[in-house]
């Protein structure tokens, strides 16, 4: 009898969970496209005089690499001063239907083309840094980590590799206002890159 009691009052609870769970959803699905439906009709914003990134090349001491043996230094310059021919800014974290309310539906491409080369420059940038740190030059790589971190890369090789130079610099303040910086980061790496940087607390 006892069982009989707990077994209906189970069969009662989990229909009334799973209904629940259905109703949170369906309205989780209905907020997703009432957003959806409003960015669509949002309008369409001028372009022209965002606030583009422009890669300060000529801030970074590319000359010590002159005679590199790398063979990826002058491409990664190269296409760095190609993407400063086009537009560039950083979009991390924004969602499609973020770009479309921002921006406008029409606009959507652009800014998506515009997040990706942001993207790429991130990348190319941290290929930079490690181009001087094989040719020994700490200073010269964190010169150009330092400008990622600026610029808000998500790219987790740009702040370990930004905290290794610090630490083989002795530029322990450097160290942990980097360390902060990252605390207030919001990216998918960051608890990896805090781990990675404790840990070389722990060796100085």
């Amino acid at each position: 009898m006892i069982f009989t009691f707990i077994f209906i009052a189970f069969i009662v609870w989990l229909t009334i969970a799973i209904k629940h769970a259905r109703n949170k959803s369906d309205a989780t699905w209905d907020s997703y496209y009432d957003r959806e439906r409003e960015a669509d009709l949002a309008p369409n914003r001028d372009l022209t005089n965002l606030s583009y990134i422009t890669i300060p090349l000529e801030k970074f001491p590319l000359n010590f690499l002159e005679n590199t043996e790398n063979e990826d230094f002058p491409m990664i310059v190269d296409e760095l001063e190609q993407l400063n021919h086009t537009r560039l800014l950083n979009l991390n974290g924004k969602t499609n239907t973020d770009l479309k309310f921002e921006y406008g539906p029409k606009n959507l491409k652009e800014m998506q083309d515009i997040a990706d080369r942001f993207s790429r420059a991130t990348v190319l940038l941290t290929d930079l840094a490690k181009c001087f740190l094989e040719e020994k030059n700490p200073s010269g790589a964190a010169t150009v980590l330092e400008y990622g971190s600026e610029i808000g890369s998500d790219i987790s090789t740009n702040y370990t590799l930004l905290g290794e130079c610090y630490k083989e610099l002795g530029e322990k303040e450097k160290f942990d206002e980097l360390y902060k910086h990252v605390q207030g980061m919001d990216f998918i790496m960051k608890n990896a890159v805090l781990k990675e940087l404790d840990e070389m607390k722990t060796d100085q």
